[in-house]
C-alpha cells in the first residue's frame, strides 16, 4: 500500500464531495440527519462546490490518497483572518479523513503538508477552528501541542455553533506534526 499526498485536481471533484459529505455527517449527525443538516450537506458538498474551490487561488485542497482512493483531504483557505488574532491569515478550513481509516497518521501527515504549504506561501502556520463537541479531532489538535486561543461561531440556519481556535506555528512543524 502506498499513501501519497498531492494538490487536488479537477477530476477528484466527486471523490472530494462524497468524503465531505461522509465525514460530516459523521462528526455532526451524532443523533441523526435533521433537515438543516441534510440541506448544508447537500448544497455544501457537491462537485461543483469543489471545482470552485479548486478554481480560487486562495483555495488550495491537499489530498491523501491510498493506491488511488482518497482516503483524506486538507483545505487550506489563504487571507482568512483568525477571530481574536488577525495577523494568522492561513487558515486549515478544513482537515477530514474516513473514519475507518482514523488513528494511523492520516490527519498529521495531512496536517504536516498543509503547514509546509502555508510556508511556501509566506504565511508563519496555520489557524484552524474546531466544533467544541467534536471531542476526537479536539485531543487530536491537543495532543499535537496546539492551544485554544479563542472561540468563534460556524452558522448554520440561524443556529450557532461553538468553535475552539488553534494556532499552529510554522515553528512546530519539527516538533509536533511530522509524520510518524
Amino acid at each position: 500500500m502506498t499513501d501519497r499526498v498531492r494538490p487536488a485536481r479537477p477530476e477528484d471533484a466527486a471523490c472530494l464531495a462524497a468524503l465531505a459529505s461522509l465525514v460530516w455527517l459523521d462528526t455532526y449527525a451524532s443523533a441523526g440527519i435533521r433537515p438543516a443538516l441534510a440541506r448544508y450537506v447537500q448544497a455544501s458538498f457537491t462537485p461543483q462546490v469543489f471545482l470552485d474551490k479548486l478554481a480560487d487561488p486562495q483555495q488550495h485542497i491537499l489530498l491523501l490518497e491510498r493506491d488511488g482512493h482518497l482516503l483524506a483531504y486538507a483545505l487550506l483557505q489563504e487571507d482568512a483572518a483568525c477571530p481574536g488574532e488577525p495577523a494568522w491569515q492561513a487558515e486549515l478550513a478544513t482537515l477530514y479523513v474516513m473514519p475507518r481509516f482514523a488513528r494511523q497518521g492520516l490527519g498529521r501527515c495531512l496536517l504536516s503538508a498543509s503547514l509546509q504549504l502555508a510556508g511556501q506561501l509566506g504565511y508563519h502556520g496555520l489557524w484552524l477552528s474546531v466544533f467544541h463537541g467534536n471531542q476526537q479531532a479536539l485531543a487530536f489538535y491537543r495532543h499535537l501541542g496546539l492551544q485554544q486561543v479563542a472561540d468563534c461561531y460556524f452558522e448554520m440556519e440561524q443556529e450557532r455553533h461553538l468553535n475552539h481556535v488553534f494556532l499552529l506555528s510554522a515553528l512546530a512543524q519539527g516538533n509536533h506534526v511530522a509524520p510518524q
